[in-house]
């Protein structure tokens, strides 16, 4: 255990040097309590509703609460999927976890207990994440309390003196780095191994290379079904150290909230292939169902507020899709005209960007280009009409595009129809000056960003030859707009 402690506290050295994500909710936006004597930091989302369950966040030895919401930032997902997290305070000295004893998981049970009593969460819905030394209490605990935890992610961390005995086949899902230079990488799949023997898993796991992960490359190893109709998964991060991210929460939120003690928990199925809307108008019993939030660049947070979606963009990008919230699955047929209505505002009077869309590379837009709504403070209908002129797509995407202005924007009773084809109303002078763009004699082009800032000038043989010229200039990635007289058009920058 002496060596435990000297390494855990030699790898909190480098721990300070490791920058958080910055933005959004601190410790601060968490009420502090006492349980037992001892502290805990506890989110609960406004608009909670009854029976919601509850996700306890270890950290690591030698650190504490706040270095775990900094790194972590489980609210974020709290607000979307609507349950309650909690950040307790290891004990006294190096901030340790009893993990060879009782102490902590009496202390945990009493933490559930007062979650209870306070927020009325769902007692057979509890799940366990912990980083590190936390990541070992995880491990500790599901051979001391799997009767009061539904699932476990533990995160950088397993019982280096060998794994022990789980009361029960339980789920986990384990996150950890390659280059991990604390808890080694090494030592992961002994410890791991022993557990899925022990829960009856298959030998073999399905393994699914270049998982599509923010944090970097990964791959994602999955073995079940194992007793009880569990499944274990392991996230290995290429590259990673001894690092917490928020990169792999709702990735562990995904997997841990399928799960109560009663069993698997039956998950909303979102229908694929579709043309209508699913959960467009965003009922309290399905709430985000069937919608996601994608930020590329700045910060934001989508939440269920009183029936509606609330994109909230705390700081903006360098497009209206940098935060996008985001329905896939949407089933578009060539030669079909469709209609889009839906109603929003904004928290302020503010623009928000609209397209229908490949949900793929290079997400060609249904639409032309993206469609722009200026919005007030006082909610309104808005309507979108188009004819898909691409081949069919079978998993096209609907976004809501909000990352060019912070503040919140509100999306409520978004439909898709089918309608009669949707006459052409192009003008017959613009189609005409396009045309002869595209053909070879040069011209000049003047270049603006999405946010009408004046860029740079092209000289070039046509808008043919407009793509070539800007993927070799060292510009941004994002869309620009390429002008010549009045002929205005959307270019891409990969």
């Amino acid at each position: 255990m002496r060596i435990l402690v000297l390494l855990l506290l030699a790898a909190s050295l480098s721990f300070a040097q490791w920058g958080g994500f910055g933005g959004g909710k601190t410790l601060s936006d968490y009420k502090q309590m006492t349980v037992s004597g001892r502290t805990i930091y506890v989110y609960a989302p406004s608009g909670l509703s009854p029976k919601s369950p509850l996700l306890l966040s270890l950290h690591g030895m030698d650190q504490d609460p706040k270095y775990q919401q900094e790194n972590t930032h489980w609210e974020a997902v709290a607000d979307t999927a609507g349950f309650v997290v909690v950040y307790p305070r290891g004990g006294t000295g190096f901030s340790t976890w009893d993990i060879s004893g009782d102490q902590d998981t009496k202390w945990v049970l009493a933490i559930i207990d007062q979650m209870v009593k306070d927020y009325d969460i769902d007692a057979k819905r509890v799940y366990l994440s912990g980083f590190s030394m936390g990541g070992m209490f995880t491990y500790h605990s599901m051979g001391k309390i799997a009767d009061r935890i539904a699932a476990f992610a533990p995160c950088s961390g397993y019982l280096m003196g060998g794994a022990g005995v789980a009361m029960r086949p339980v789920p986990i899902f384990h996150s950890h780095g390659t280059d991990d230079s604390v808890v080694g990488y090494s030592g992961l799949e002994n410890n791991l191994g022993s557990y899925r023997k022990q829960f009856n898993c298959p030998a073999q796991a399905e393994v699914q290379q270049n998982y599509p992960h923010e944090g970097g490359k990964a791959d994602l190893y999955t073995w079940g079904p194992c007793d009880g109709g569990v499944y274990v998964k392991h996230l290995k991060l290429y590259s990673r150290d001894h690092n917490p991210a928020k990169t792999e929460v709702s990735d562990i939120w995904n997997f841990v909230k399928n799960y109560s003690l009663d069993g698997v928990a039956e998950p909303i199925v979102v229908p694929t292939d579709r043309d209508t809307v699913f959960n467009g108008t965003f009922s309290d019993s399905l709430k985000l169902a069937g919608w996601a939030l994608t930020v590329h660049s700045g910060d934001g947070s989508l939440k269920h507020t009183n029936g509606t979606a609330e994109i909230n963009v705390a700081k903006t990008g360098t497009n209206a899709y940098d935060v996008q919230m985001i329905q896939k699955g949407m089933h578009y047929e060539k030669g079909q005209s469709y209609k889009l209505v839906f109603d929003a505002y904004g928290s302020v009077a503010r623009t928000l960007e609209v397209n229908l869309e490949k949900d793929t590379d290079p997400w060609t837009s249904y639409l032309g280009e993206a469609k722009t709504f200026d919005l007030s403070t006082e909610k309104k209908s808005y309507e979108i009409q188009f004819t898909m002129t691409e081949p069919t797509d079978d998993n096209g995407r609907i976004s809501f595009n909000a990352g060019l202005a912070t503040g919140s924007v509100y999306i409520d009773n978004v439909v898709l129809t089918k309608i009669d084809k949707i006459e052409d109303k192009k003008d017959p002078t613009l189609s005409i000056a396009v045309g002869a763009l595209m053909q070879s004699t040069e011209s000049t082009f003047s270049v603006y960003d999405m946010k009408g800032a004046f860029v740079t000038k092209l000289k070039c043989s046509g808008l043919n030859a407009v793509q070539a010229q800007l993927n070799s200039m060292k510009l941004n990635k994002g869309l620009y707009v390429v002008k010549n007289g009045s002929v205005n058009r959307i270019f891409s920058v990969k």
